[in-house]
C-alpha cells in the first residue's frame, strides 16, 4: 500500500524544566516562560526558601499568664454584632499594663491581659456603638482610654472604672489621636479641619488662644480620615495625601507642611506604625513612610484593590504586616473581608489566604507574649492571627497556586508535558489544563514521586492544590517533548 506523507513531525526535544522556584504572588504578572517564580494566583500557601508552605491563618487566643501558663479566653460577650478591638495600655500591674478592649453596638467591654478571667461590661448609651479609640492621659498623668461613637456624637473617657463624658464636643468624630500634650480630633461637620484639646485638659476642648483650638487645610488632597503620633510629629493622613505638623508648645508656633500627594485613594483603616517607619494601602500598592519620605513598596495585591473598598483592616507583628480585604474581583466589591495578607518587611515576600472574614485587628504586645489578635462577625472568640497556620478556626483551607498561559519559553512549539517528579512531605494535587481544554490531574503522596502526565498543546493553566493543613512543597520538575512542527 502506498501514501503520500503530507506531513513530517521531528523527533522530539526532551527537556527537564523546572516548574518554579516558589518565590510568592503576584496578580500582575504575565510571564509565559518556566520557571515560573510568581504565581498571579495563590491562595493558602506561604512561600520560604523556595517552597511552598501553609499560608496566613487563625485560631483561638490563648492567654499567656505571669507563670507562663496558658490560659482559654471568655466568650465575647456579644458575637453577634461587629467588634472593634484595640489596646487600653494602663498602669496597673495586675492587667500586665494591658487590657483588651472591644467595642460594639450599645457599649464596650475589657478583659484584663494578665488575668483573662472575665470581661468587664461597659454600658454608656443606648443605641450608641463605639467605633475607635485612643489611649491618653488625663490631667492628672493617668493613662485613660478615650472612646468615639459617630452614632450619638460624643467621646468619653474610660478610666478603668467607668465612664467619664467630654460634653463640649457636640459632633460626630472620625478620627482621634494622642499627640504631645493635646488630643486631635476630625469632625463630620468639617473634615477638612483638626480640632485640639487645651494642652494636659482633654476634658478642655473651648476654642481659645488659652485653651483648645483648629487647624484647617486646603481640600486638595481630600477629606482628612486619619490621624497619626509618629516621630515628633502628628501627620494628617486624606484620601489623597499626608500633611505633617509641627504641634508642639504652645498653639501659636504650630506649623504645616504638605509631605505626599498620591494618585490613588489611601485607605485609612491600613495605616499602622511599624517600629521606625508607618505602612498603609493604597488603591495602587502598600507604602511605607518613615516620617519624610514615602516609597511603595508592594505592588503584588494591586488587582485584587478596590478604590471603592472600605471595612479592611491592618495590624504589625514581628517585621509583617498583616492587611484584611475584601478581593474585588470583577465588580463585585461590597461585603465583609474575605481574605488575609501578609507582607514581609524584611524580604517584601506576600502571601495570602481566601475566607478569612476578619473584622479588626490589633497587637497584642505583653511582656508574655506579642501577636496579632482579631475579630470576625459571629464570632465567639478572640482570634490570634498567624503567618503560617494553614486553617481558620479549627478548619483546613483550602490551597491553590496557579499559573496561566505557560508556553515554556516557546509559544509556536508544541508540546507534551510527560512526567512530573516532586520529593515533598506533603499529599498535593497537579492539574494541567492545556490551551485545547483538556485537563489532568496527578495525585502526589508524600516523599519522592514520580508520575507520568501526558498532555500536549502549546500552553498550559498549572495549578498545585492541597486541603493540608501543614503544608511543605518543595519544587517540581516536569519532563517536556518539544516538537517543531505542526500536530
Amino acid at each position: 500500500m502506498f501514501y503520500e506523507k503530507t506531513e513530517l513531525i521531528p523527533a522530539p526535544s526532551r527537556r527537564k524544566i523546572l516548574l518554579s522556584r516558589f518565590k510568592g504572588i503576584d496578580t500582575g504578572r504575565r510571564d509565559g516562560a518556566l520557571p515560573c517564580d510568581y504565581a498571579r494566583e495563590a491562595s493558602g500557601f506561604g512561600f520560604k526558601d523556595g517552597c511552598l508552605i501553609s499560608g496566613p491563618g487563625a485560631r483561638v487566643l490563648k492567654g499567656v499568664k505571669e507563670d507562663h501558663s496558658v490560659v482559654s479566653l471568655p466568650d465575647i460577650p456579644y458575637p453577634e454584632y461587629a467588634c472593634k478591638i484595640d489596646v487600653y495600655r494602663n498602669d496597673l500591674p495586675e492587667d500586665n499594663f494591658n487590657k483588651i478592649i472591644l467595642m460594639f453596638y450599645n457599649g464596650a467591654a475589657a478583659l484584663s491581659a494578665g488575668k483573662f478571667d472575665e470581661w468587664y461590661e461597659l454600658f454608656y448609651y443606648v443605641l450608641a456603638s463605639f467605633e475607635t479609640g485612643a489611649n491618653v492621659l488625663d490631667d492628672n498623668g493617668k493613662p485613660v482610654y478615650l472612646m468615639v461613637c459617630p452614632e450619638v456624637g460624643f467621646m468619653c473617657v474610660h478610666d478603668g472604672d467607668g465612664f467619664i463624658q467630654i460634653t463640649s464636643t457636640d459632633e460626630v468624630v472620625t478620627a482621634i489621636c494622642k499627640h504631645a500634650d493635646r488630643v486631635f480630633a476630625v469632625m463630620s461637620g468639617d473634615e477638612s479641619s483638626v480640632l485640639y484639646s487645651d494642652a494636659f485638659d482633654i476634658y478642655n476642648w473651648d476654642i481659645s488662644l488659652d485653651a483648645g483650638g483648629y487647624i484647617t487645610f486646603d481640600r486638595d488632597l481630600g477629606r482628612i480620615r486619619r490621624l497619626v503620633s509618629f516621630a515628633d510629629y502628628l501627620f494628617v493622613f486624606c484620601d489623597y495625601g499626608i500633611y505633617r505638623v509641627n504641634a508642639r508648645g504652645d498653639q501659636l508656633s504650630f506649623s504645616v507642611k504638605r509631605l505626599f500627594t498620591s494618585s490613588s485613594r489611601i485607605y485609612p483603616e491600613t495605616i499602622v506604625e511599624a517600629g521606625e517607619r508607618v505602612i498603609f494601602c493604597a488603591a495602587d500598592g502598600i507604602y511605607s513612610f518613615n516620617g519624610y519620605d514615602v516609597n511603595r513598596i508592594c505592588t503584588r495585591l494591586n488587582d485584587y484593590f478596590s478604590v471603592q473598598a472600605d471595612g479592611m483592616c491592618a495590624a504589625y507583628c514581628k517585621h509583617k504586616y498583616y492587611l484584611s480585604f475584601r478581593i474585588c474581583e470583577g465588580e463585585w466589591t461590597s461585603g465583609e473581608n474575605n481574605a488575609l495578607a501578609v507582607l514581609d518587611l524584611d524580604d517584601g515576600e506576600v502571601s495570602l489566604s481566601r475566607g478569612l472574614n476578619i473584622y479588626s485587628m490589633a497587637t497584642l504586645a505583653t511582656t508574655r507574649q506579642n501577636t496579632v489578635m482579631g475579630t470576625a462577625v459571629n464570632n465567639e472568640s478572640i482570634l490570634e492571627i498567624l503567618p503560617d497556620l494553614g486553617s481558620f478556626m479549627g478548619q483546613e483551607l483550602e490551597k491553590s497556586w496557579k499559573i496561566e498561559g505557560a508556553d515554556m519559553g516557546e509559544p509556536g512549539a508544541l508540546k507534551v508535558i510527560a512526567a512530573a517528579e516532586s520529593n515533598s512531605p506533603t499529599p498535593f494535587t497537579l492539574v494541567f489544563t492545556s490551551d485545547e481544554g483538556v485537563s489532568v490531574e496527578v495525585d502526589f503522596e508524600p516523599g519522592k514521586c514520580a508520575r507520568r502526565v501526558g498532555i500536549s498543546g502549546r500552553r498550559f493553566d498549572v495549578q498545585i492544590k492541597t486541603s493540608e493543613e501543614d503544608v511543605l512543597i518543595r519544587p517540581i520538575e516536569l519532563t517536556v517533548d518539544f516538537f517543531e512542527g505542526e500536530k
